[in-house]
Formats: structure tokens, sequence, C-alpha cells
């Protein structure tokens, strides 16, 4: 290799590391905005688990879904094959919906591995992070469900069956992104811009998943857009006062 042809090669790939660490300490600022809103918006999702307990009646097929698979989780079976399965197919949608070519998938006993250009050509956030924001399963079944309903009424004699699946499904995802996130260092993470923002917004778009679902399967027990707009309100607040109080350290401090 010609000497000034690796000067150029390598100037690039300083010029490449150089980006990457500056979208990374972005999206560490983002992070760092948005970590109020997750805060309290896990806050307020308290409140939705309650009121769900509340409403116990119509609830209790959802509620019996969630506690059945955390059992079978704990005692019977880990289900960690189905998914990295859901994990890598989540990766390849991802990556196929913002315009990259999935060359490869590939599932192993304790390890996944997907190859697509979206690795190697440009890291996306959205393709990274799909499968711990994704709950596919529940999406899948819930569609199925309902595209089965339009030629099938009878169906809907099995609402219970569906509300106890659908919670399997979202405890399912739910358990498995904890684990994902806490035993394991994922790569993924890493790439779609550091613990501090990925887990914030993995936080935020599950919450908001979750209510929504919870509103469609049970309309009128929550508010979702009430509950979104007074966590905005929360955070704005936050911030607010957070430079005052910083406004008057300054000032404080200038005057020592």
């Amino acid at each position: 290799m010609k000497p000034n042809s690796w000067h150029k090669q390598n100037t690039e790939v300083k010029i490449g590391y150089i980006n990457f660490n500056m979208k990374q300490f972005f999206k560490f600022l983002i992070g760092i905005i948005l970590l109020p809103f997750a805060c309290f918006f896990i806050y307020d999702f308290m409140g939705v688990i309650g009121t769900i307990i509340k409403n116990f009646q119509i609830t209790f097929p959802f509620l019996l879904g969630l506690a059945v698979y955390l059992i079978l989780h704990k005692y019977v079976y880990n289900f960690s094959r189905p998914y990295v399965f859901a994990h890598e197919i989540c990766h390849a949608l991802a990556a196929w919906c913002c315009g990259y070519e999935v060359t490869d998938i590939k599932i192993k006993e304790e390890s996944n591995v997907m190859h697509s250009d979206a690795y190697y050509i440009n890291v996306n956030t959205s393709v990274l992070l799909a499968p711990y924001c994704i709950p596919l399963y529940a999406f899948v079944f819930t569609l199925l469900f309902y595209i089965t309903s339009l030629f099938r009424a009878d169906i809907l004699n099995y609402e219970k069956l569906f509300l106890g699946l659908l919670g399997f499904f979202v405890m399912f995802h739910l358990v498995h992104t904890y684990k994902s996130l806490t035993e394991t260092e994922q790569s993924d993470i890493t790439l779609a811009g550091g613990g501090m923002f990925s887990f914030v917004l993995i936080a935020i778009i599950n919450l908001t998943l979750i209510i929504l679902f919870i509103n469609f399967l049970f309309p009128g027990i929550i508010a979702p857009t009430s509950i979104i707009k007074e966590v905005f309100m929360q955070t704005c607040n936050f911030w607010k006062m957070f430079f005052v109080y910083m406004h008057k350290f300054i000032v404080w401090a200038g005057n020592l």
C-alpha cells in the first residue's frame, strides 16, 4: 500500500471515530435531558398498575397471564430460545423498514447473531434498540386475533383467553428485556448511544406501548394522553426548578 494511501485511510478512520464519539456525546446529553421524563413516567405508571388492580373484575385474565408467565419462567422454562428468535426478527424487521438489506440471520443456543449491512454501513438506533422496545409476539398475536375476528365473529367468545395470552406475551417481553439489559453486556446498547441514552429511550417507549395496550384492551380505565401530558409537565417543572437553583448557586458561588 502506498504511504499516502495509508495516510488517507488512517485519516478517514480517525474522522469516523471522532464523528461516532460526537454522536455518542450528544446522545448522552439527550439521555440526561430525558432522564427526568423517564423517572416521572415510571412513577406515574405505578398509578396505572394500581388502576389495573382496582379493576380486577375485568382485568383478571390479563393479570393472570402476567403471573402465569412469571411462574413458568421461574420454575419450568425460561423461554430463552423463543426470545432470541424474536430478538433477531425485530432487528431484521427494523433494518428492512429503514431500507437496509438483511443478508443473513443466525440463531444459536446461547447467543444470537444477525448479519445485516445496517451493522457495518451505518449504525441505526432504531435497528439496534428495536428488540428491546417491541413486544413482537404480543403484536403478532393481537394482529392475528383481530384479523381472525373479521372473518370469524365467534372468536370473540374467547376474549378472556386472548387477554390471558396477551398478558403472557407482554410479561415475556418485559422479563427478557430486563434480563438482556442487566445480565449480559449488549453491544447494541453501546452502538446505539450508550447506556444512559439507550436505557432511558427503552423505558419511555416500553411504558408508552404498555399504556396504549392497556387502553386498547380496557377502554376507559386509563387516559394515556392525560398520563403523558402530566409526565411532560412534571419534567418541565423539574428542569425549571433545576435552572432556578443552578442560577442561585452560581450567584452564591460568585459572591464568595
